[in-house]
């Protein structure tokens, strides 16, 4: 009697082996919890209620609709993880529709998905591998070999994409196989079989009522499913008639500020300007954290700018992707993935600040050992406005690696400057993950195979390297009225509240990254708060030149600025941003819609919880902050 609840019960294991190899896919880009959640349990529920029902009506037509509907759903949820590591979206019924109506959407990143497959073959069995098991679950009798065939290559995915899954579950699935399928097994033992699946489902109904009666964090209850997204609305969405508590209405909006001049307006006429973003680079040198501690680097060019510098304790990158931050400071205004204006969902407004530089004097030169073609990241600095632009690929060798190749730039740079005054942003790659050291031998401070260990010693090559590009480029040119910027396009996490790397969260880790500007005219300076927003308005409040183009930000040598600052992920979830959240004196006010939880988040990291109200509260405010900065889709 229960014979058909063995096949539902062989149903649920391999969903949910296969359900736990595309989150630990979807892992790679660090983008939310790789682990089983309740509502996945639920979810997969489903395939194996279908599989029951097909074995008890045995009709023709419905196994036949059971398993092309099934497979396909399968391929989606594959799909899914692919282009969320490759495009940072889901598949749902929005981003389906957003992702195939750029020219572009698909071609743009079609050789670096290649590279995904590349470096994982075995994501390409996933798929395969499912259609495989559910056929042969639906559709017997099919030889046994095939199911097991099917839980060899699951092992397989499990074990090349991320290492350390436990094979208990994969032995489970082997043994319960091979006793749906041998006719040698006895009737009890596929009793069994479904007897432990209906105490699955009574299970899951019990946790499902405990999460319904008592309050909790945990991500297992609550932490939503991506499975039902695929044909659900996942979309973001506010009650009507919200209205901001007083502390909050003058925040909800983007305005922009009145152009003011601080008491160091033109302290540095026809000044140079240096910008040095550092890759991925969070708040892990000194003087943020000892780098004796173990836990930080050791910046030679922070200490190169210690001694008359304006240091910041907390400057934002207010969106931890390269691209999203670097139109945010050359743009004054959000935005979210701006590689291509024309297929953008949240492109942003037009540069102006390169434009405005270029009208007083100054030639602007960007430097990027990355590929700046990756994503179409070329147009955006085309539309940006500089006058000289190179790629990892427009940057000679000369027998050197890496980042060390842009010491082979001086010589360009100081030709193509001569006696212009000039805007220079340079940025690097090995500090991006999964972080190239090139020089181990010297570089090796920091032990162990950890990804922060890795991390911590390229930031350390890396920091030599443009500290030594500082020098050289100073024997060239004449820098004594240069403005000297230090700073990180984002910052990066590792594992802290379930997130590593970056562009996925507004957790401090990756949007708090350091920041140190020099000039010989400029007294030493503390700063309590400040964000990318800022650097352009201080550029030009130093420099003494009046601009009126609309931006956010402020110049930093006023001393009455507001603690105030919006955040919000690069990564997507249906209709907005998966993270954001609003930052006042030091509080986070953190809406995660991966683990579907509202938290305020205190300077030091703690989480507080709220109440169910305030939650409410939370949510209705974020969304009418993200609808003023124009990085929901309505």
């Amino acid at each position: 009697m229960l014979q058909p609840f063995a096949f539902a019960f062989t149903t649920l294991l391999i969903s949910l082996c296969l359900l736990r190899a595309v989150k630990a896919l979807r892992g790679q880009r660090g983008a939310l919890t790789q682990q089983i959640c309740l509502d996945d349990l639920v979810c997969l529920l489903l395939p194996s209620a279908i599989v029951l029902f097909t074995h008890v009506v045995n009709w023709p037509v419905l196994t036949l609709i059971s398993v092309f509907a099934m497979g396909l759903y399968g391929v989606l949820v594959w799909l899914d993880a692919v282009l969320f590591v490759q495009y940072r979206i889901e598949i749902n019924r929005q981003t389906l529709a957003w992702f195939f109506t750029g020219s572009r959407g698909l071609a743009k990143g079609l050789p670096h998905l290649l590279a995904l497959f590349s470096r994982f073959p075995v994501t390409l069995l996933i798929p395969v591998i499912w259609c495989m098991a559910i056929a042969s679950l639906i559709v017997p009798p099919l030889p046994l070999n095939v199911l097991v065939v099917c839980v060899l290559l699951t092992a397989v995915c499990l074990w090349r994409i991320q290492a350390g899954i436990a094979e208990v579950g994969v032995l489970l699935i082997l043994m319960v196989m091979v006793m749906n399928w041998s006719p040698d097994v006895p009737v009890v033992a596929l009793d069994i079989a479904g007897s432990m699946f209906l105490g699955v489902v009574a299970l899951i109904g019990l946790m499902l009522l405990m999460r319904k009666l008592f309050v909790s964090q945990h991500e297992f209850l609550t932490a939503p499913t991506l499975l039902a997204n695929i044909v659900a609305s996942d979309e973001f969405d506010a009650p009507q008639g919200f209205a901001a508590r007083i502390e909050h209405q003058k925040f909800v909006s983007a305005d922009t500020p009145p152009k003011e001049k601080s008491r160091y307006f033109g302290h540095c006429k026809q000044a140079n300007i240096i910008l040095v973003t550092m890759e991925s680079l969070g708040c892990y040198i000194n003087p943020y954290i000892n780098p004796n501690s173990g836990q930080g680097a050791h910046s030679r060019l922070a200490e190169r700018l210690a001694g008359n510098s304006w240091l910041s304790k907390q400057h934002f990158s207010l969106c931890p992707n390269t691209t999203v931050s670097t139109n945010q400071m050359y743009t004054g205004f959000y935005s979210n993935n701006p590689y291509n204006k024309a297929d953008s969902l949240f492109p942003g407004k037009s540069p102006q600040h390169i434009n405005h530089l270029q009208k007083h004097g100054y030639k602007a030169l960007f430097v990027d050992s990355a590929d700046t073609g990756l994503y179409d990241y070329h147009r955006l600095l085309s539309r940006i406005g500089f006058d000289r632009v190179w790629g990892t690929k427009d940057i000679p060798a000369n027998g050197l690696q890496a980042d060390y190749r842009l010491w082979n730039m001086v010589d360009v740079i100081a030709e193509e400057v001569a006696d212009t005054p000039f805007f220079l942003h340079v940025i690097n790659d090995q500090t991006h993950m999964p972080y190239e050291i090139v020089d181990s031998a010297r570089f090796n401070r920091h032990r162990g195979n950890s990804q922060k260990a890795k991390y911590l010693n390229a930031v350390e090559e890396v920091d030599y390297i443009l500290d030594e590009f500082l020098r050289r480029l100073g024997e060239k040119l004449d820098l004594s009225n240069t403005i000297v910027v230090f700073t990180g396009d984002h910052g990066e996490s590792f594992g802290e509240f379930g997130y590593s790397f970056h562009s996925n969260s507004v957790i401090l880790p990756q949007i708090h990254v350091p920041f140190m500007l020099s000039h010989p005219n400029l007294p030493a300076k503390t700063l309590e708060h400040s964000s990318h927003f800022d650097l352009f308005p201080t550029f030009f409040d130093l420099l003494g030149i009046d601009y009126s183009h609309d931006c956010l930000g402020n110049p930093l040598g006023l001393d009455d600025r507001e603690f105030a600052y919006f955040a919000h992920s690069a990564t997507l979830k249906g209709n907005s941003p998966a993270n954001f959240g609003f930052i006042r004196d030091g509080e986070l006010l953190w809406m995660d819609r991966l683990f579907n939880q509202v938290s305020l988040l205190g300077s030091d990291q703690t989480r507080k919880t709220l109440d169910t109200k305030e939650q409410a509260y939370a949510k209705a405010l974020l969304y009418q902050m993200l609808s003023a900065r124009g990085v929901i889709h309505a």
